[in-house]
């Protein structure tokens, strides 16, 4: 009897300690100084690595006066709803297949070349010319858009506003998705 009372105040112990160290641990990856910067107007200063560990040409996008609505995507091979709406999201961005001012940045957030390039073997539509797969290992631009969980989906206008934020998994498949884009990309480019 003695020792399960031991036993019992161990584990009550511990659980408080680690309730402790998750809180801390919580409070250092939030940045509580920046509340001002916490709502994203605009595309944030960002810079990509593509699979092949190059810098991938942001800038050069960003000034494309073809741009018309550029789409960023955050997402994990280690996320299991990331996973499951994938091919979903990839059969969507084919729907834009002939819209070359349509881009779409699909990042692997604390993921690596190697597992997103496996993962994407398997999925058909991956191929895609308005598709760019990028890397933010560490992620740091994960935090410059404001993205708490993945998957995390922004859109932004020709002129990089953020028109909207979708959080979380999405149905890709929902014909009033593509009609929300239809009206983003109207907006993006003012023929509304």
């Amino acid at each position: 009897m003695f020792y399960r009372i031991i036993a019992i105040s161990i584990i009550i112990l511990g659980t408080i300690a680690y309730s402790f160290y998750s809180k801390k641990s919580l409070d250092g990856q939030l940045d509580l100084k920046t509340e001002a910067n916490s709502v994203l107007n605009k595309f944030p200063k960002a810079s990509f690595e593509n699979l092949e560990g190059s810098t991938f040409p942001l800038e050069e996008l960003l000034n494309d006066k073809s741009l018309e609505l550029l789409v960023v995507h955050f997402w994990g091979t280690w996320c299991a709803p990331c996973e499951a709406e994938l091919p979903d999201l990839l059969t969507f961005i084919k729907r834009f297949e002939g819209r070359s001012g349509v881009k779409f940045l699909l990042v692997a957030t604390n993921d690596e070349a190697l597992k997103v390039k496996k993962h994407l073997k398997g999925l058909s539509n991956a191929e895609a010319a308005s598709i760019h797969w990028l890397l933010d290992q560490k992620n740091i631009h994960r935090d410059a858009f404001g993205t708490t969980r993945v998957p995390e989906t922004y859109v932004f206008s020709s002129d990089k506003t953020l028109l909207r934020k979708f959080m979380g998994p999405q149905e890709w498949n929902n014909p009033l998705f593509f009609q929300t884009f239809s009206e983003l990309l109207q907006i993006s480019t003012r023929k509304l």
